[in-house]
């Protein structure tokens, strides 16, 4: 046989992966989980599924909820989206609940051919079952969104019409108007029937490149939405067109928006300015005013603050700025950052006595801190005439590592070298030591402040628990 061919037979034979290492084995990313439940409303059992924000099991926060029509395909974007632009600041952390089809022209287009008006079988399994075990097994807020494409932008319109206190928000986006060309009618005919207050909803409605009749609906639909926005100010609504957009497409590049205009105000692009025309009171009440619309509290946000006393500071406008960051210790009394930053400027102000016990109590809090030690020594005084550095072995370290949960492991803790890191589902954490038991529990990168957690053991050093600060506890798994 010719030595090429050969060759190529025993490369056929034995295939160049056959002695290939294989990839180690590592652990999966989390993204969300899948539930069942049985419907009467729809008469079937339904899936639907779940995507909780980093820090829900390290916290007692509760959130806004969106849920997601066509959840098979939507879910996954949605959930990273919601993640990343909270990370941002842009919006709130969210739950994300996604329903996948099983009849998806039945469920969302259910109302069209309905004999008589009401909420569809979808929208009843919705409201009546869905939601109530959302909120039941989930800290919520009654801020609630629905999100819906294409025939699910059809079915977000009849929920506002059918159940208009269901949800607070509305992202339709690439509606497919010319699936139900009465849609213009029907809202007419509801609002016409309900000329007060109704909805106190914020929507957005996205269409892509439609063409011919069907960004005539679109418009016309739009135009309805806006007059009443207008005229009875219980709905804020904004329309984009995408001209540049397919029917798929828009669903990425929509989301985004819509979420961007409905929590416009979530933070403040520029919070000197908004100081610079009011003062503290003028950010206080910028906050005030978003609270009465999500309905519940939102509170300034540390890094507002933050960004306005550093202006009042650079500018030596000392009194405003302690005035501003003695605010932030208030509201975050456990926040080294806002500590430090205000021994800083009593340091500055020349009230050493004052700024020295200040970071005694970011020291307490976080005695490693190298901000808090960094200002020490800039005031020429020892650190460890304050607070003693904190050094854990790596056996002592140890000892903690492990399952953490209420039944199920909710946090593993794990020993990395000399470093421990706790990780939920969705998370992993870095556990910097403050005492021999407690810890700082930050993501691993200097700008998370972090929260307090610590350990705890029974009579006979053994570690039972975890506790963190204004948050659960888990115990020691076996």
């Amino acid at each position: 046989m010719n030595r090429r061919v050969l060759a190529i037979t025993l490369l056929l034979a034995f295939p160049i992966w056959a002695n290939a290492a294989q990839p180690a084995t590592g652990q999966p990313l989390v993204l969300g989980q899948r539930f069942t439940i049985q419907s009467p409303a729809l008469k079937e059992e339904r899936t639907y599924l779940v995507h909780r924000p980093a820090g829900y099991d390290i916290s007692n926060a509760r959130y806004p909820v969106l849920i997601v029509t066509d959840g098979n395909e939507h879910f996954q974007h949605v959930s990273t989206t919601v993640d990343f632009m909270a990370a941002a600041g842009e919006i709130p952390p969210m739950i994300v609940v996604g329903i996948p089809n099983t009849d998806r022209y039945r469920d969302l287009l259910a109302y069209a051919y309905a004999k008589t008006p009401g909420p569809s079988p979808l929208l009843k399994f919705i409201t009546d079952e869905l939601v109530p075990r959302i909120d039941a097994e989930y800290r919520t807020h009654p801020y609630r969104m629905l999100m819906g494409w294409s025939d699910g932008g059809l079915f977000a319109l009849h929920t506002m019409m059918s159940a208009p206190q269901a949800f607070r928000g509305y992202i339709m986006l690439a509606t497919a108007l010319g699936d139900d060309t009465d849609m213009p009618k029907r809202l007419t005919e509801f609002f016409t029937a309900h000329p007060t207050a109704t909805l106190n909803a914020d929507a957005w409605m996205g269409m892509d490149d439609v063409k011919g009749f069907g960004l005539g609906w679109s418009w016309d639909t739009a135009s309805i939405l806006e007059k009443r926005a207008w005229r009875v100010k219980d709905l804020r609504f904004t329309y984009r067109y995408y001209a540049d957009e397919g029917h798929m497409g828009i669903a990425l590049r929509g989301l985004q928006d819509g979420l961007r205009t409905i929590f416009t105000g979530w933070t403040l692009a520029n919070p000197f300015s908004q100081y610079e025309v009011g003062g503290l009171p003028a950010i206080e009440k910028h906050y005030t005013a978003l609270s009465e619309r999500m309905g519940y509290p939102v509170a300034v946000p540390a890094d507002v603050l933050f960004t306005t006393f550093n202006d009042l500071e650079y500018r030596r406008r000392y009194d405003e700025a302690l005035r501003v960051i003695s605010r932030a210790v208030e509201m975050y009394p456990q926040d080294t950052t806002a500590l430090y930053y205000q021994a800083r400027v009593l340091n500055r102000m020349g009230n050493k006595p004052q700024a020295l016990e200040t970071l005694k109590k970011s020291l307490l809090l976080s005695p490693n801190d190298g901000s808090a030690r960094g200002l020490l020594k800039e005031m020429q005084v020892d650190p460890g005439t304050l607070a003693a550095e904190v050094k854990v072995s790596a056996k002592d370290l140890a000892r903690y590592a492990g399952r953490y949960g209420n039944g199920a492991t909710l946090l593993t803790v794990e020993l990395r070298g000399e470093r421990l890191y706790a990780a939920t589902l969705e998370k992993e954490y870095l556990l910097t030591a403050t005492t021999a038991t407690r810890f700082r529990c930050r993501e691993d990168s200097v700008y998370s402040d972090g929260v307090g957690v610590e350990f705890r053991s029974d009579s006979r050093g053994r570690v039972t628990a975890l506790a963190f600060d204004n948050g659960p506890e888990y115990a020691r798994l076996k």
